[in-house]
This record gives C-alpha cells, sequence and structure tokens, in this order.
C-alpha cells in the first residue's frame, strides 16, 4: 500500500507523448507557441514557464486542440533554458504534472529545477475519505436495497446502521472535493480553506460523480424512513445512483471504447452494491423467526447467482481492457493491487460458497447452530469486503497498463568540427520514421548560411546500406529531414553541408535508436 501511495510522476493517468520545441532541443529564435501532446484530452490546470533563472509566469493563453494544448507564452522569452512545468486533469479526473526543458540562441548553464509538491498525507486523507465513501455506497445505498425489496426483517436495526455510515460517506464525499482541488492544484492540506480548491476539485467528471454519489446516499437515507412502495422506489434510485456514480469518472469508466466499458463498470458497481448491501441485513435477520430466515434466505439464493455472475463477468472484461498483457498483473502497480483484489475476491466466493451449499441447508432444517456459524461467516465476508474496499482504493493512484505510454524522448548531439557546429536532435529516439532537426552554427555561435543539407543514415551493425535524403531549410540555419531507422542499434548520420560552389563541410555522429 505504501508503494502505491508514494509519489511518482510515472504513475501519471495522462501521458505527455510530445512536445514543441522537444524536449532538450536548442532553438535559434525563441517559439511565438508552446505545444503539449498528451495520449488522450486534457483539461489545463496551472501551467508556468520558468526561465534560467528560476522566474516563472503562468501561461493563461491556453488553446486547446483534441490531445493538443498549444500554449502562448505571457512575453518574448530570452535565450538560455526554459522549463515548461505543466499540471492537468485527465479524462478519468485524475490530476496529473510535469516539466519539459528546451534552450533558445545557447546552451549554458543547467536548467531551472521545478520543485512539485507530492504530499503523503493528502494521499493518504483523499484513500481515506475514498473509502468512506465506498462503505457509503456499497453497505449503505446497497443494504437499503435489500431491506426493501428482499423484505428483510431488520429494517430498524439496518436503519440505524445504514444512516450512519451513509452520514459518514456524504461528510466525506464533502470533504473528498476539497481533497481533489489541492491534489489537482498540488496544494499542501494547509490550503484547504483557499475557495479555488473547492472550485476546482468540483470540476470534470469527479465533480459529477461526487454529485451523483450525494444523490444516491440521500435517496438511500430516505428510504430508511419512507417504507413500503415508496422505500423501495427511493432504495431502487439509490442503487442506480451508485453504478452512475462509478460509471461517470475513473480509469475503467473512461478507458476505451466508452459504450462498453461504462456499462460494465455501472453492471460490476450494482452487482458489487447488491452482494455487499446484503451482508449486514442477513447476518442481523439470523436472529429472526425460523421461518422468516429461511424466507429471506430463499428470496437472496434466488438473486445472487445473477448478481456475483453479472460481477464476475463485468470485472473480466474491464481487467481484460485495462490490463492488455497478463505479464502486466506482476509488472505493475495497477496489476499488483488487481491481483491482491482477485485473492481477497477468491477468498470472498469461497466463504460465500460455503455459506449457500453448506449452511443455507442446514438452517433451513433448523439447525440454530447454523445461524450463529452464518453469522460469523458474514462477519468474515463483511472483513473481506473491507480488505477489497481498501485495496480498490489504491487504483486512484495507479493508472492501468494501457495509460501508461511512454513519451517518445528525443536523442539529442551536438557536432563540432574546426568550421562549423551542429545541433543534432533525432525525435522519436525509437526504431521507425524519425525526423532529424540539425541546427547550423558557426564556430562562433553565428548562424552557419548553407545551400543544401544532405543527411545520410546508415547502420553497418545491422548490414544496412546507407540511405541518403535531403533536408529542407526552416531558415535561420535550421534544417529538417524526414527519414527512417527500421530496427534498434547503433546507426551513423553524416551530412553534406553545401556552402558554396567549391565549398562542402562534412560531418558525422553516432547516434542510438532504441
Amino acid at each position: 500500500m505504501a508503494a502505491v501511495l508514494l509519489p511518482s510522476a510515472a504513475w501519471a493517468h495522462a501521458s505527455l507523448i510530445a512536445s514543441d520545441p522537444a524536449k532538450g532541443v536548442l532553438l535559434a529564435h525563441a517559439p511565438a507557441t508552446l505545444t503539449l501532446t498528451f495520449n488522450e484530452p486534457v483539461e489545463p490546470l496551472t501551467i508556468r514557464i520558468v526561465d534560467q533563472s528560476g522566474t516563472g509566469a503562468n501561461i493563461t493563453r491556453i488553446r486547446r486542440d483534441g490531445a493538443h494544448l498549444i500554449l502562448t507564452p505571457p512575453a518574448t522569452l530570452g535565450d538560455g533554458a526554459h522549463v515548461i512545468s505543466w499540471r492537468v486533469i485527465s479524462a478519468d479526473g485524475h490530476p496529473v504534472g510535469g516539466s519539459t526543458t528546451f534552450w533558445v540562441g545557447r546552451r549554458d548553464g543547467d536548467a531551472p529545477q521545478v520543485v512539485r509538491s507530492d504530499d503523503m498525507r493528502l494521499r493518504g486523507a483523499i484513500w481515506l475519505a475514498r473509502l468512506a465513501i465506498y462503505f457509503g455506497l456499497f453497505v449503505g445505498a446497497g443494504g437499503a436495497f435489500f431491506v426493501a425489496w428482499m423484505r428483510a426483517p431488520s429494517a430498524p436495526v439496518m436503519r440505524v446502521i445504514g444512516s450512519s455510515v451513509e452520514l459518514v460517506a456524504l461528510a466525506a464525499l464533502a470533504l473528498s472535493v476539497g481533497l481533489q482541488g489541492l491534489d489537482a492544484l498540488a496544494l499542501p492540506l494547509s490550503s484547504l480553506p483557499d475557495p479555488d480548491v473547492w472550485a476546482v476539485g468540483a470540476r470534470g467528471s469527479f465533480g459529477l460523480s461526487a454529485a451523483l454519489a450525494a444523490a444516491a446516499l440521500l435517496l438511500a437515507l430516505l428510504s430508511h424512513r419512507a417504507g413500503g412502495p415508496r422505500a423501495r422506489v427511493m432504495s431502487l434510485g439509490a442503487l442506480v445512483g451508485v453504478g452512475l456514480t462509478l460509471a461517470t469518472t475513473g480509469h475503467a469508466a473512461t478507458a476505451s471504447p466508452r459504450w462498453l466499458t461504462a456499462p460494465a463498470v455501472f453492471v460490476h458497481g450494482t452487482a458489487l452494491a447488491f452482494w455487499v448491501g446484503s451482508l449486514v441485513p442477513l447476518a442481523l435477520a439470523m436472529r429472526g423467526p425460523r421461518q422468516t430466515v429461511i424466507d429471506v434466505l430463499t428470496r437472496f439464493s434466488r438473486v445472487i447467482p445473477f448478481a456475483v455472475a453479472a460481477l464476475l463477468a463485468s470485472g473480466l472484461l474491464l481487467a481484460v481492457i485495462q490490463l492488455e498483457r497478463l505479464d502486466a498483473l506482476w509488472t505493475t502497480n495497477y496489476g499488483r493491487v488487481l491481483t491482491f483484489k482477485l485473492v481477497l475476491v477468491a477468498l470472498l466466493l469461497a466463504v460465500a460458497l460455503w455459506n449457500r451449499l453448506y449452511l443455507t441447508p442446514r438452517i433451513g432444517k433448523g439447525r440454530v447452530n447454523s445461524r450463529r456459524q452464518m453469522r460469523r461467516t458474514i462477519v468474515a465476508e463483511l472483513v473481506l469486503v473491507a480488505g477489497i474496499l481498501g485495496i480498490v482504493g489504491l487504483w486512484r493512484f495507479t493508472p492501468p497498463p494501457r495509460a501508461l505510454m511512454v513519451a517518445t524522448e528525443p536523442f539529442f548531439t551536438h557536432l563540432h568540427t574546426g568550421q562549423m557546429m551542429a545541433d543534432v536532435t533525432v525525435s522519436p529516439d525509437r526504431a521507425g520514421p524519425i525526423s532529424i532537426e540539425i541546427q547550423l552554427r558557426t564556430p562562433d555561435e553565428e548562424v552557419l548560411a548553407a545551400k543544401g543539407v544532405s543527411a545520410r543514415l546508415s547502420s553497418p551493425d545491422n548490414g544496412i546500406e546507407p540511405s541518403t535524403a535531403e533536408a529542407q531549410s526552416l531558415g535561420e540555419g535550421q534544417w529538417r529531414v524526414s527519414m527512417a531507422a527500421p530496427v534498434a542499434g547503433q546507426w551513423t548520420l553524416a551530412f553534406d553541408i553545401l556552402i558554396s560552389d567549391f565549398n562542402q563541410l562534412h560531418a558525422e555522429a553516432e547516434i542510438q535508436i532504441k
């Protein structure tokens, strides 16, 4: 659990897959706009540009174009290093952040360090609030539905228990909005009174999910006191609200294709709420008259196979979509959390099967001792459910493997001969089509005027003969050429730079393609 709660940039939920200017590139002149490209559409929260002296400024002119954020700096960028520090909110409602560095005019000195706030106490508070909300939705709303529709004889006691967990969940839900805002803005817990924190926390899919959860909890609260048909209608609305709450935000609900994953999450949530919600009323019912116990168990036994089947089928579907590969179960944090959850679910199913096949028939025969055993095994089920909900709460901090797209880092090298210098950026640094940008300068760091540049790429280690392409001028000594490096390994990149009809320069470098 601590490993998952610990902060890590690699646990981002949306991924920055490219930037313009590319990471590490040296530009001859300051760009008018900057572009961040993610693996999915995101909502910008805070984006700053920090220069080499450490002076930062907020970027407020932001245009969204699909998965691209096009930024206009507040002022012309000077020479030296610049860091774009960004924080956005993913489609799943989770905030993520990062930074990318580039240089303008010259590359001297170190880039400024951007310090990020990752508060373990905040993460712990988010996890506890989520756990309380889960108990309110599954034990409270699910229990209200069970009492109303299965005609369990435990309504008075269940009213107290249900109302208690629902009120605690409502308080945790309200607090979670502020905690979400703190996490979105990367602020410490001491900033909780800030109104902007609460406004940011209520935005996006998380705000909608919180509103639906509040409606579900309020309906469950009212159903405890309504009784009769009104209790049935209200508790049904509460159960539907549980499914909608889970289907509007989070990793699974926002995975593609959403037409499949969102309904699957809805089915998974409502089936789980029915099962978990049945445990407390069933345990309380064991103290009732024999025939009443038998009637409740009979009604429950008719429905629960369908709920468990729906739960397992939807869970299997979502796991396949999220994991994408089997080894992700033990090689990713998301997979490890899922593995722990599956172990607890297997134990829960074993206990439930024991109750269904061994204890239920004996209770039907009037064995009082079997009722006591049933109460104890139901308590064991509740303990396992608490463990499962606690484990599931960790997914708030672990993106699924399908979302772990690694940003394509460019390869950069600097060439220096007696007659010229060249900054060469190859992006991406992976096998396949690549783009090569060359910034030509004189040894005195003046722009080197050239009539033409041809690039030659070869890989003797892989037995690949040279291929040649002409670069296109971008002005101010910048050239760009598109080529292909079809296999990983070491490649030789050579340039012939035509200065005049009588003067041609040559340079070459070894580059590493992953």
